[in-house]
């Protein structure tokens, strides 16, 4: 019998008569699964993202700046500050700034629900927590899909978008917001 011949084994299967080796059909195939996975690769830059909801539109945040997402708990209050700043929380042992992005960008306010997340953003200078009404996934973009921000966003929020994707969905620069000292409470 030569290696193109089958036997049978029953009615409805066959095998490979004696010459066949697995480990060689295993280096063949991984061979030809490489091959498909390095033509799939492209030279274009990606970004990880966390995509979450601020008052019905969707908005996106780059994943290496973000620490963690936690449930909202109890914000404390403080007198005098910026709009945008919604006030302080503790988060496991930490007093962080709680802030309000709707504010910055002109939204509309919106009550709080169970469903509202803080996403903590930190560089190595800085953490401070971002209010969320809702998380909906984390996913990969290509950076050439970034489109240029609307003309009707304008002052301190153009200043923290990088861009618009296709749905729309719009990216917030957090390296922007991490290195502006706008963000530190009590600083004028």
């Amino acid at each position: 019998m030569n290696s193109d011949e089958l036997i049978k084994i029953g009615s409805s299967h066959t095998i490979l008569d004696a010459s066949f080796h697995p480990d060689r059909e295993k280096a063949r195939r991984a061979e030809e699964l490489a091959k498909s996975v390095d033509s799939s690769v492209d030279t274009e830059e990606n970004l990880e993202i966390l995509e979450f909801l601020l008052s019905g539109e969707r908005y996106a945040i780059a994943m290496e700046y973000v620490r963690e997402v936690a449930l909202l708990r109890v914000i404390t209050l403080l007198p005098a500050m910026p709009p945008f700043i919604l006030g302080i929380i503790s988060l496991r042992g930490s007093v962080i700034s709680l802030v309000d992005m709707r504010s910055i960008l002109g939204l509309p306010p919106k009550g709080l629900t169970d469903y509202n997340r803080v996403i903590v953003l930190e560089s190595s200078e800085m953490t401070f927590g971002v209010l969320a009404d809702a998380i909906i996934m984390t996913r990969t973009i290509k950076l050439n899909a970034i489109n240029r921000p609307p003309p009707t966003v304008s002052g301190i929020g153009a200043a923290y978008l990088i861009g618009v994707l296709p749905g729309p969905l719009m990216v917030i620069d957090a390296k922007a917001m991490l290195n502006d000292p706008r963000m530190v409470i009590g600083n004028d």
